[in-house]
């Protein structure tokens, strides 16, 4: 099954071959005994003016996106962003609240701190998928990540959550990426996470997300550049 799975999740056609191969019952059976919250994911509508997908569909979707972006990398990397967004938004349906939104004037649906449910979950599957410890906790802490960018906003805001980009808090994640592997390049794949979830969403609500995607990146890649003029100024 994890091979078939693999199979689906890395093609450039996941959603149809998800689809094709969830209504034979074998593969449907055996993917529910290591991943019950599918189901849950496929009855979740997502009433919310960001999503124009129920959530199992979001998520595949997310899929085939990253794997567009990943086209080039090696096949362990595409395989570790590909189960992320696989797992990003499992735990939703365990999250799910109805509320009235102030900014949309009516009641949309939420999902608070489903990414934390969503690393349970991952915590609790990824060992079944053939992932080594360190891919593991890869993969959760992109997951744990993946909304990030909710909460960064390129100007100052009266929102006090929000924190404006600039070069220091490339820097602060970068290092504090560091204590799971190569910050410099868990933020980039961070930044193809965001893409492939932004690419999953209503395309109506995401250009400022874009926006920031685009300038983050930018800002990575000064950084990057900045550390490796500081290595041979060194030598």
């Amino acid at each position: 099954m994890i091979e078939k799975l693999d199979e689906i999740l890395l093609s450039d056609n996941v959603v149809k071959k998800f689809y094709e191969n969830y209504e034979k019952s074998d593969f449907k059976e055996e993917l529910l005994k290591i991943l019950p919250e599918i189901e849950d994911c496929k009855n979740t509508k997502q009433d919310n003016p960001w999503h124009i997908y129920n959530c199992l569909d979001h998520i595949l979707h997310s899929v085939e996106s990253v794997n567009k972006f990943s086209k080039g990398m090696d096949e362990n990397t595409r395989r570790i962003l590909a189960y992320t967004m696989f797992l990003h938004d499992i735990g939703k349906p365990m999250c799910y609240i109805r509320r009235y939104s102030k900014l949309y004037k009516r009641e949309v649906d939420s999902f608070f701190n489903h990414n934390l449910k969503s690393v349970e979950i991952a915590k609790r599957v990824l060992p079944k998928l053939n992932f080594g410890e360190n891919e593991q906790k890869i993969i959760e802490l992109l997951i744990k990540e993946h909304d990030i960018f909710m909460f960064i906003s390129l100007k100052p805001t009266y929102n006090q959550h929000h924190k404006v980009l600039d070069m220091k808090l490339i820097e602060d994640k970068i290092n504090s990426y560091d204590q799971t592997g190569n910050g410099e390049e868990l933020l980039k794949m961070l930044l193809m996470v965001g893409r492939a979830d932004s690419s999953a969403q209503n395309p109506e609500m995401t250009k400022s997300s874009f926006e920031l995607l685009d300038a983050m990146d930018n800002l990575l890649n000064e950084y990057i550049e900045e550390s490796k003029h500081e290595e041979r100024t060194n030598l």
